[in-house]
């Protein structure tokens, strides 16, 4: 969601939530981390694996810093370009992007799918889950200890 890949959007894609998503996408890549906010509800939902160190349930923009920063105390990240496509009505949308995690700890690289579903309300993005194609792979690249914290 927040990597450096470039967004495009799949056949199709002309929902509003896959163009708020594209936009997003494309506020963090430009490093403009208060218009990205703005595009977040305040009441935000972001659910990861509970298996990761960041995982869980986050509320708000405030808990997605706080995901943010729980992830970047273990791994590096590249992110390829998204694929963003409509899904139902035009509020939801599904973003595929094919990552690289690189543990600090360890210098050990995993390349996962991942795929994130997207709900937006009133012009903003009030929902997102997110699916690692192989969390086992990524908290392999973990030391032992860090991995079974998971």
């Amino acid at each position: 969601m927040t990597g450096a890949g470039a967004a495009h959007t799949g056949q199709g894609a002309g929902s509003d939530a896959a163009a708020l998503v594209v936009e997003l996408g494309r506020r963090f890549r430009a490093g403009d981390r208060a218009g990205a906010q703005a595009l977040l509800d305040p009441d935000l939902r972001i659910d990861q694996p509970a298996s990761l160190p960041h995982g869980g349930t986050h509320h708000g923009p405030a808990g997605m810093d706080a995901m943010g920063a729980a992830f970047a105390e273990h791994w590096d990240r590249t992110i390829g370009a998204a694929d963003v496509r409509p899904c139902g009505d035009g509020d939801t949308a599904v973003q595929i992007t094919t990552q690289t995690w690189t543990a600090k700890a360890t210098g050990r690289s995993a390349t996962v799918d991942v795929v994130e579903l997207f709900r937006t309300a009133d012009g903003r993005i009030v929902e997102i889950r997110v699916f690692q194609q192989d969390t086992h792979a990524l908290l392999a690249t973990l030391p032992a200890a860090d991995a079974d914290a998971g």
